[in-house]
């Protein structure tokens, strides 16, 4: 079955390890060595171990020096086109691997004719020319292994005969010729590839070239591979894009603007400055006017609606625990208010004047310095949910969907307004999604439609959440993040010396610190659920403070987040 068109199969944390297994396994079979661990395996754009690819990773493990062809794979991991370079390298692998392991192995020529037709049949929706190059060159490759050639432009076709490397090459002669064919058709020298690699490398990079789906199998390292499966498509971005190019590309991926053009540059003028100067914002629902052209576009609205199929199903097979949560989560906020929320003095911004809350108003420029007596009903209190919706998410995507909605399930069970956004960056541009709206309680189950990709750009985004939490109706309101606290974006940031850093790390951290200390000030009460590893708790803890949940397993959801939620409602 074409793999990009296999039915939108979500793959399970156990399925995923089934899959190394296989893959493994493939691995051991054709390098003849079951004591190898493989630092590479193949897999299909659903996250399947491709038999075929994976025999060939056997076969380079078998007939070469792996690690001196590894370290050449690692050198152009970290360039703008490293991955069009790397698949790149695999199409000439395959080549030479098949020659040398077919006299051994004669059942690889009913494999390899396989997998051509496979990637033959996956370029079939596609006009050629509307391919990465790489997929161009690959599809034309396997064209030829079925006995079939199609006209490539002249480069093209140099390069092609180029990586057809002959199977007597040693190691040692073919990454020579691969660093040949770089620097001769993409002008890269030696310096330019660099075996050190980043600590954290996101899967949505925002240099040319930058390729998140392909044509049938792509081998990666175990360092450096996410779920295969979720890989976004997005990739073409921001190197050759002006602004408007860029803008109308995020609108194609995401969803029109919700705002006009005009309104726009006055949120930015207003939220783009400082710390985000020359950032930009778009804010969407979600709605497109029209298919588009772009085969990129095309494939990354497919592998959204695939990944919102994956997030109802991964919640469906959980349904009792998720329903569970969502009953005992409903009970624990809604006994909180009306303890907390009923006939009581409330803080507010008019009324009668608190003396011992002026320095608030004085020094953290707190409104709410006065009190009114009152019978508040829960509509005068929201809650906003905003999810981390950058590529770091993409081994718990549907993990993510499905807390978000037993949130949004439970805060509207209890009759509060409820607000769902995610959010990601794009080149420099931060993309706001909002799922539904405080006046749509019948619409949580658009949650399911998130997905993630690019980077994530921690305080502007947070900046624009504090922006729409400006001009809510209600009194009280509570913003819960879902996020993992690992700030990364590719749009660097000028540090107090004016000197430019990367937005990640210390200053990543320290900026979206910032930004919620100011949601604070405004009277927004701040929580997070925490989803990323061990290593990025303290950055969690440093951003959120003791307003700070993780979640390690479902059944503890209710009690962890309804505990903090309480308290916040209490504080109120």
């Amino acid at each position: 079955m074409c793999a990009l068109r296999r039915a939108h199969e979500e793959l399970s944390e156990v399925e995923q390890e089934r899959q190394q297994r296989r893959a493994t396994n493939l691995i051991w079979n054709a390098a003849g060595d079951y004591g190898l661990h493989p630092e590479s395996r193949a897999y299909d754009p659903e996250g399947y171990a491709d038999v075929y690819m994976n025999s060939i990773v056997g076969a380079v493990y078998k007939y070469y020096d792996y690690p001196t062809i590894k370290k050449l794979l690692d050198g152009m991991e970290n360039a703008a086109q490293g991955e069009t370079w790397q698949d790149l390298f695999w199409t000439g692998l395959e080549n030479c691997a098949y020659q040398r392991a077919i006299a051994e192995r004669p059942a690889l020529r009913l494999l390899r004719q396989g997998y051509a037709r496979t990637v033959v049949a996956q370029a079939a929706d596609f006009n050629d020319l509307d391919l990465p190059m790489a997929d161009r060159i690959k599809l034309e490759h396997y064209r030829r292994v079925l006995g079939e050639r199609h006209r490539l432009p002249p480069r093209e076709e140099k390069l092609l005969e180029a990586l057809e490397f002959p199977p007597e090459l040693t190691s040692e002669q073919l990454c020579e010729r691969m660093r040949g064919i770089l620097k001769d058709y993409f002008g890269v020298t030696g310096g330019m590839l660099r075996h050190d690699t980043l600590a954290k490398l996101p899967q949505f990079m925002g240099g040319i070239g930058r390729r998140r789906y392909f044509l049938g199998a792509r081998v990666s390292s175990k360092e450096v591979r996410r779920k295969a499966g979720k890989l976004s498509p997005i990739g073409r971005l921001t190197g050759d894009k002006t602004p408007e190019q860029l803008r109308g590309y995020v609108a194609d991926c995401f969803g029109e603007s919700m705002y006009s053009r005009g309104d726009v540059t006055n949120i930015e003028d207003r939220l783009c400055r400082d710390r985000h100067a020359g950032c930009m914002l778009h804010f969407t629902r979600g709605e497109f006017s029209a298919e588009p052209r772009d085969a990129e576009v095309r494939l990354q609205r497919q592998t959204s609606r695939s990944q919102a199929e994956a997030n109802r199903k991964y919640y469906n097979d959980g349904i009792v625990a998720h329903r569970l949560a969502i009953i005992r989560l409903t009970e624990k906020v809604r006994n909180c208010i009306l303890v907390h929320l009923d006939d009581t003095m409330i803080k507010s911004r008019a009324g009668e004047l608190n003396a011992a809350r002026i320095w608030r108003g004085v020094y953290l420029n707190d409104g709410s310095v006065f009190e009114k007596h009152e019978r508040m009903t829960d509509t005068e209190l929201s809650v906003d949910l905003l999810l981390d919706g950058s590529a770091s998410q993409l081994q718990r995507q549907e993990k993510v969907a499905s807390q978000a909605y037993i949130l949004a399930e439970s805060l509207t069970r209890c009759g509060l307004p409820v607000r769902v956004m995610s959010f990601c960056s794009v080149g420099s541009c931060t993309v706001t999604r909002i799922y539904r709206d405080y006046n749509e309680p019948e619409k949580n189950e658009a949650v399911f439609e998130y997905s993630a990709a690019g980077f994530n750009r921690d305080g502007l985004a947070l900046r624009a959440a504090n922006y729409l939490l400006s001009s809510s109706p209600y009194e009280r309101r509570i913003l819960i993040t879902l996020s993992d606290c690992s700030p990364n974006d590719v749009k660097k940031v000028a540090d107090a010396q004016g000197r430019q850093k990367d937005y990640q790390g210390e200053a990543g951290v320290a900026d979206s610190s910032a930004e919620v200390e100011k949601l604070r000030r405004m009277g927004v009460s701040v929580m997070c659920v925490f989803t990323g590893e061990e290593e990025e708790l303290p950055n969690a803890r440093r951003i959120y403070g003791r307003e700070l949940v993780r979640i390690r397993h479902i059944s503890q959801f209710a009690d962890a987040v309804g505990k903090v939620i309480v308290e916040l409602i209490g504080s109120m």
